[in-house]
């Protein structure tokens, strides 16, 4: 009879608990797409609005782990038009990364905290040790059905791509390299195991990967990537044409990215016409030392030519005064004047995930780097 009466209280306790979840606030969980191709990019929108507007309410959402998909937060919108009257809107860009049916699940917590519960935590916390105590209400919401459907395991890359190449000569001397650079550009799926140029038999590969830049967006990452090779052999050899298939999600086709076959020349150095034997005798040690001075020559334009390229991938910013909101980002010396500050300067939509970061410091004392959170927010806003 008590096991009954304690599965009875236990059941009420759920349906109030789902009730109260209810009378809290609504959410709507939508994707921009239910059947995508495998690794085809999904915008993922999670809306939660305060219903219940006694009290001050916070939003959390996270997103569970599976190797069914790769999931990454584009945006927290926080668009509330007056107190109590919370509304936040989650973005996420969604790749399914197998053709199958996925179930993709979230964690949703609806956090409230009085008027009186903050403005006291305000007072006591000087030194940002103390969190806000929230009533969190866990809401069980069901996952989000999306169907992959399968894409050619030739493709190598999915998105729209285009590659291009850039070779300086086609003739060298056994002592020199020869640099070739290719660039990917493109929005899709950011494969980053993708390499151009493997291995060519008898010849030294030195390889270097530049991302100028690989910026998660509503049609997948954003991506410029140059592969920079700098190559070198005793005899002459060949750079294969590269043939590499992928696929338009956009277009709903499959296409090939091309680049040329290169032959390349080496010519050989007669090292004895290098040398006067009659003012220089040629000795064993002179022939080291020159071989010496060809491998270091060699080595330097090597990085020389990498450091320009890097170089040449930095945007010059100029200097400017620091504008009023960045003057009181700066002075804010713990996480929730730092919070407060964003938020009354309206940039939460600028820092999503450094607003969260805040707010579970602030809300659920946990222990995050304050230092470099408020290091890259100011960065971000220079």
């Amino acid at each position: 009879m008590k096991k009954n009466l304690g599965r009875g209280l236990l059941i009420l306790f759920l349906m109030l608990t789902t009730l109260n979840a209810h009378d809290l606030a609504t959410y709507k969980l939508s994707a921009n797409k239910t059947n995508p191709f495998v690794k085809e990019a999904v915008v993922v929108t999670f809306e939660a609005l305060q219903k219940d507007h006694t009290d001050n309410m916070m939003f959390s959402l996270q997103p569970k782990k599976s190797d069914d998909y790769q999931i990454v937060l584009l945006s927290k919108k926080n668009d509330a038009q007056q107190k109590h009257y919370a509304h936040t809107t989650f973005t996420y860009l969604l790749f399914p990364l197998k053709a199958n049916n996925i179930a993709v699940d979230f964690t949703f917590t609806i956090r409230t905290a009085s008027d009186s519960t903050i403005a006291q935590s305000v007072i006591d916390d000087h030194d940002n040790s103390i969190g806000v105590n929230t009533h969190d209400t866990s809401v069980q919401i069901k996952p989000l059905l999306l169907h992959a459907k399968k894409v050619s395991k030739d493709a190598i890359l999915v998105g729209n791509f285009s590659l291009k190449e850039k070779i300086q000569k086609t003739t060298i001397n056994q002592y020199q390299s020869l640099n070739i650079i290719y660039t990917l550009e493109g929005e899709g799926y950011e494969n980053k195991s993708f390499e151009p140029i493997h291995t060519i038999d008898g010849i030294t590969i030195f390889s270097e990967i530049n991302t100028i830049y690989a910026k998660a967006t509503k049609n997948g990452y954003k991506i410029k990537r140059e592969y920079i090779y700098a190559l070198s052999a005793k005899k002459s050899f060949t750079i294969p044409a590269i043939n590499i298939q992928a696929f338009s999600t956009r277009e709903k086709r499959y296409y090939t990215l091309h680049t040329q076959q290169h032959n390349i020349t080496v010519t050989k150095i007669d090292t004895s016409k290098l040398l006067n034997n009659e003012e220089y005798p040629q000795t064993k040690s002179t022939f080291n030392i020159e071989k010496i001075k060809e491998f270091l020559i060699y080595f330097v334009l090597f990085i020389l030519g990498y450091i320009t390229a890097k170089v040449q991938s930095i945007n010059l910013i100029k200097k400017k005064t620091d504008s009023k909101e960045l003057q009181v980002l700066k002075k804010a010396q713990t996480a929730k004047e730092l919070l407060f500050a964003i938020i009354n300067n309206h940039l939460d939509n600028r820092f999503p995930n450094e607003v969260e970061l805040l707010e579970d410091m602030v809300y659920n004392n946990t222990d995050n780097k304050f230092s470099s959170i408020k290091n890259k927010i100011i960065k971000g806003m220079n």
